[in-house]
């Protein structure tokens, strides 16, 4: 007899769809708990520039995966899978059902089609490359990959360094290709349902205009200013996220506040178009417009998941 899968429902969609909102509406109404999918959101003291889910949200419906580790700290899509896979499993085991929900694609697809051969990078290896691609610039890493590792060079964008940078700490640490490593398998008893939300692309940047206007009335420079008073810097992990590496410069006195709004403004659009062409191309799943679309989103779980 065919075993029972673990039905995972899924709401993945572009910063400033408003997810989180849509998310804590359908985990009320069924009783679910929420396990952030957000690489930005897991890092404590990081509330304003992340857009967190609110105090009130998180006491309306248990979150899992926001707040577990400090600015400074690294944290991985293979860690983020197998501490999703844990909660998944742990919560099954007593009939509760956890809603992912977040924007950040090689999370989910590293959980959902397997986590793979891991290599955890050296990080001394790694920082030293981080340096030099800071010095040289990444297209000289990523001239430096084409000879180690063409198959991953051809992948990556000669500016995208942390993932030059990835690739060449593991071919240096271990003397294998990152392309070569085995494929991981999507996890066993595991389904999952998942709903893609999108918008017409003037009103979502508009709304991530406002949007990034909002957090900076709520205090972003001030927690912004905190985290340096907190001894992290530039180099610290979740300092490098958008909405707080903009802001560097304003406390150097390079740039004026309102410069740096609109930088933070323009790259948090041209991060919302990447997350577009990733859930295109990356993610299977029902697309559903984030106009309206409360009860289009309960009808496509309630029917998936045969609530």
């Amino acid at each position: 007899m065919e075993e029972t899968k673990i039905k995972i429902p899924v709401l993945l969609g572009p910063t400033a769809t408003g997810k989180t909102e849509l998310a804590v509406q359908l985990a009320s109404e069924y009783g679910w708990e929420i396990i952030s999918c957000d690489s930005r959101q897991i890092y404590r003291k990081m509330d304003i520039g992340t857009a967190k889910p609110t105090s009130e949200q998180l006491q309306k419906v248990k979150h899992w995966l926001i707040d577990i580790i400090d600015p400074s700290e690294p944290y991985s899509a293979y860690r983020f899978a197998e501490d999703s896979l844990r909660i998944i499993r742990e919560k099954a085991s007593v009939s509760k059902t956890v809603l992912i929900c977040g924007g950040t694609g090689m999370y989910f697809k590293i959980l959902s089609e397997g986590m793979g051969v891991q290599v955890d990078s050296d990080p001394h290896i790694r920082d030293e490359l981080m340096e030099r691609g800071r010095v040289e610039g990444s297209a000289s890493l990523h001239e430096e990959l084409k000879i180690k590792d063409p198959e991953s060079a051809y992948k990556l964008h000669p500016n995208d360094l942390q993932r030059i940078v990835r690739a060449l700490a593991v071919y240096y640490q271990s003397g294998n290709k990152i392309s070569s490593l085995k494929q991981g398998c999507a996890p066993e008893g595991v389904e999952f349902v998942v709903g893609k939300l999108f918008e017409d692309r003037d009103r979502l940047y508009k709304r991530i205009n406002d949007r990034v206007e909002c957090m900076v009335r709520n205090g972003l420079l001030e927690e912004f200013l905190k985290l340096i008073d907190c001894g992290y810097d530039q180099f610290s992990p979740g300092m490098q996220c958008v909405g707080y590496k903009e802001l560097f410069c304003v406390q150097r006195g390079e740039c004026t506040l309102n410069t740096a709004i609109g930088t933070i403004q323009r790259n948090t659009r041209r991060y919302a178009k990447r997350q577009i062409t990733w859930f295109s191309h990356q993610t299977g799943g029902e697309d559903i417009n984030s106009n309206d679309c409360y009860g289009k989103l309960k009808d496509y779980f309630k029917t998936r998941m045969n609530l």
